[in-house]
């Protein structure tokens, strides 16, 4: 097979087979940078193939992340299962070593690379989830995938079933389209870089070799060109054969990138699947050799042995198949993955005529079996029943203590319900992992020093109501008894659910894994799932494939109407987890756009260029690389191979040079202006919550002063007709003749505090007060000046528009009339901002 060593004729780099990190591989973990494959460039730093290990990272070395332990060491550096912490989930955590730190050329160019495959979002490729940098060193979290490499499947189990082996490559097959067509190229396809996963998903694994066609030591250099067809060289370490030597595997490689890897197109990744077909069901490489360079050699001009010679249960179509796929000349093969994947699809008999999978009468009605049973368990049955009756009970009497006058407790009540479901959220996500409650911690985990005062003055202000209205120790209660019945509800109920339903998720799991090594795209087989699923489809789909998964069913499945009617699954949770996708969304760029501009920059001034032009066109480059990520994030699937309107990923790597270039000829970037930077000081975030605070803090004195909130002030209002909202009839409320009074109020007196002139505290003499507080509080969900300075007008206009001479016609107030423009004024700000 591909890792079977090899005398140490040639000093090979430590991914091929004899070198010195291919005696240790993980074959367990999935990541998608292969750190053994990237070499020092032009001899800048010694090779260190033979160099030990950095020494171990502690646990909390990289912020954000748990390190477990050290899964494997190369000549790039240390690959660690870690946590992240954010999300409570495992990763591959790829930490280079410290020693590449010295050379900002090579930084730069993998920061690029790695960033550019970041990108690549697909079922069948390995997700790269974060690239940042701690210590010194660059790190990369990766997906992490139990499971088993399909050399490892050989190695055990010799040569496999030629549909069992098709059904992996087909997969593997749709993961490198998924690359090609957003300009990547794997370059190192190989048995050991596809990982078969527990649920018998293969993915494409270890992308470090990925090269964009453009990509040159020379597109370094600022200001020079490049053509379309360089190639990324610059990895190979000084003492390989030549500056055009092939970067692979050899036991792999295509003819073409044996000869001169600067011709190597998509075609080669065509030729390497090929000879992992070939390993798969002859249970042996393609060629055999005792160096790279005898490797090389035949493969570039040997004959190729046809598999069936081999294997005689090899089918000579799908022979014919291999042969073609790994034919010398790369315009004899098939020219895009898109060709392999409908010729192997049609060996498979899986076709695609209306362009979704036609599932036959039995599994259909196994997989219904698994839906009835999923949702009609007992326990679950009983659950559902028994929330929905807990919770209209407590709504009914909240209603019923409202109408009898008993305001307080019907305050408690509600908040039982609210303390109820804020309890059980955190219990349920801390034992479920929920996709929601990891979110929510993201979200939580990122704010800063400011948002979280912000955040306890909130909470304290709170409080603080609570305690003068009376209601603070009732709050309490009531707040246990809900947090018990949280518990109750997890430990009782759910537990039990969750045990029955793990079995029926597991039969429905081995289903779908039959029909994956059928050959059934992972797309297809989702929305077989959502379609025969049911009416109430979401939570059994969302059990199998998680969150993202399920709204991205959503949109095809109910696309043109054809599914008929659907329910949706707890959606009040989509407006929230997508205000906090917005919000990271954010973050990770600002994050990115300076990791990139530090790169860029160090790289800039190794080649001479003075720091301050440095600084400035490395800032254009990372916000042009940003921006273009952002739009390839954001488009739709490419066409053809082709994704109009914005650059492939192998343009956002190799066109850093030009990004650079047209910031020195355009001079430096906008910056903030002072007026700018004054404006946002006035009405920053912070700026505005202290404003609510106040707003909000002097709305509940003047509720105590005027006993708003006590049983028969509401009684008595509540019985009264032509009264404003909040009015008290008693003589002692009646304010005195000195009180400063607007013209005709009658009812409850401005706010007044002992030893504070009236003048300074009478603009608080209505409940729009409390309002202008809370539209302050809402925009501090949105970003950007022109939405800050509406909302406080808003919120000004609301507080303060009914003391300037508004007029209105009886029953309308002229605060109703504030109320109203002062909100219409916040919609529109919220409308301007970005959230």
């Amino acid at each position: 097979m591909a890792d079977t060593p090899h005398p140490h004729q040639i000093d090979l780099p430590p991914n091929i087979p004899g070198g010195p990190a291919d005696r240790t591989p993980p074959p367990h973990v999935a990541g998608a940078i292969d750190f053994n494959s990237h070499r020092s460039p032009a001899g800048s730093c010694p090779d260190d193939s033979r160099a030990g290990p950095d020494a171990p990272l502690a646990p909390g070395a990289i912020p954000g992340y748990r390190i477990d332990r050290a899964l494997g060491h190369g000549g790039m550096g240390t690959v660690y299962l870690a946590r992240q912490l954010s999300l409570d989930r495992p990763v591959a955590l790829k930490v280079m070593s410290k020693r590449w730190a010295v050379d900002p050329v090579f930084l730069a160019r993998f920061t690029r690379e790695a960033y550019a495959a970041a990108l690549l979002n697909h079922p069948n490729v390995v997700q790269i989830y974060d690239i940042g940098e701690a210590a010194g060193a660059r790190f990369f979290s990766m997906e992490y995938v139990p499971g088993r490499s399909l050399a490892e499947l050989v190695r055990t189990g010799g040569k496999i079933d030629p549909e069992t082996a098709v059904g992996f490559v087909l997969q593997a097959a749709r993961g490198l389209k998924h690359a090609h067509e957003r300009g990547m190229i794997h370059r190192d396809v190989k048995p050991d870089n596809l990982i078969l996963s527990d649920q018998g998903v293969v993915k494409v694994a270890d992308l470090g070799l990925v090269k964009t066609p453009e990509m040159t030591r020379e597109a370094d250099v600022p200001g020079r060109q490049t053509s379309a067809s360089a190639s990324g060289l610059h990895t190979l370490p000084p003492n390989m054969t030549g500056a055009r030597t092939a970067l692979g595997t050899p036991a792999y490689m295509a003819p073409e990138q044996c000869r001169d890897a600067a011709t190597v197109d998509h075609r080669a990744d065509v030729y390497s699947l090929g000879c992992t077909l070939y390993a798969l069901v002859t249970g042996r490489q393609p060629f055999d050799g005792n160096t790279a360079v005898e490797l090389m050699t035949k493969h570039a001009y040997e004959p190729l042995v046809p598999p069936e010679t081999l294997v005689t249960r090899v089918p000579k179509e799908l022979s014919a198949v291999i042969q073609k796929m790994m034919a010398k000349s790369a315009g004899d093969r098939y020219a895009t993955m898109g060709e392999v994947i409908r010729v192997l699809e049609q060996w498979l008999g899986v076709h695609h005529h209306t362009g979704t999978f036609s599932p036959r009468d039995e599994q259909i009605d196994q997989f219904e079996g698994f839906v009835r049973a999923f949702e009609e368990a007992p326990v679950a049955v009983f659950r559902a029943r028994t929330v929905t009756g807990v919770i209209s009970t407590c709504v009914l009497a909240a209603v019923l203590l409202t109408f009898f006058g008993k305001l307080g407790w019907a305050f408690g009540t509600a908040g039982m319900v609210v303390q109820a479901a804020l309890a059980y959220f955190v219990l349920n996500g801390v034992a479920r992992k929920t996709y929601f409650f990891r979110r929510v911690r993201q979200f939580a985990s990122g704010l800063t020093a400011g948002d979280l005062a912000v955040g306890a003055a909130g909470v304290g202000l709170f409080a603080v109501l609570l305690w003068v209205l009376n209601l603070f120790w009732m709050w309490v209660g009531f707040g246990l008894i809900g947090t018990g019945l949280a518990f109750a509800l997890r430990v009782a109920l759910d537990r039990t659910i969750d045990g029955d339903r793990a079995t029926i998720l597991a039969g429905c799991e081995q289903l779908l894994r039959r029909l994956r090594l059928n050959g059934l795209d992972e797309e297809e087989i989702r929305q077989f799932v959502a379609k025969y699923a049911g009416r109430n489809w979401e939570e059994f789909f969302e059990a199998l494939f998680g969150f993202e998964a399920k709204l991205a069913a959503r949109g095809v499945l109910l696309r043109g109407g054809s599914a008929g009617v659907r329910e949706k699954f707890a959606p009040w949770r989509e407006p929230i987890v997508n205000l906090i996708d917005r919000v990271e969304r954010a973050r990770a760029e600002a994050r990115e756009r300076k990791m990139l501009q530090r790169s860029e920059q160090a790289r800039l001034q190794a080649a001479g260029v003075s720091e301050p032009s440095a600084r400035t066109r490395a800032a254009a480059a990372a916000a042009a690389m940003v921006g273009h990520a952002r739009a390839i994030r954001s488009a739709p699937s490419p066409v053809n191979g082709a994704s109009p309107g914005f650059p492939s990923l192998s343009q956002i790597t190799a066109q850093s040079g030009s990004y650079t270039a047209v910031a020195a000829q355009d001079g430096p970037p906008p910056r903030w202006s002072v007026g700018r930077l004054l404006v946002t000081a006035v009405v920053g975030p912070h700026v505005r919550g202290g404003v609510a605070a106040v707003l909000v803090a002097a709305c509940t004195l003047w509720v105590v002063q005027n006993r708003l909130f006590t049983d028969a002030s509401f009684a008595a209002a509540t019985n009264t007709t032509h009264q404003t909202a909040v009015a008290v009839p008693t003589t002692e409320d009646v304010p005195a003749d000195d009180t400063p009074q607007l013209p005709g109020r009658t009812w409850a007196r401005p706010l007044t505090i002992e030893g504070v002139a009236p003048e300074w505290t009478n603009w608080c003499d209505t409940a729009n007060v409390g309002w202008g507080g809370i539209l302050l509080l809402v925009s501090l969900f949105f970003r950007g000046n022109r939405m800050a300075l509406m909302v406080l007008l808003g919120a000004a206009v609301t507080v303060l528009g009914h003391r300037f001479g508004i007029r209105t016609v009886e029953p309308i107030r002229d605060y109703h009339v504030s109320f109203l423009l002062g909100t219409v004024f916040a919609l529109i700000g919220y409308r301007l901002g970005d959230r």
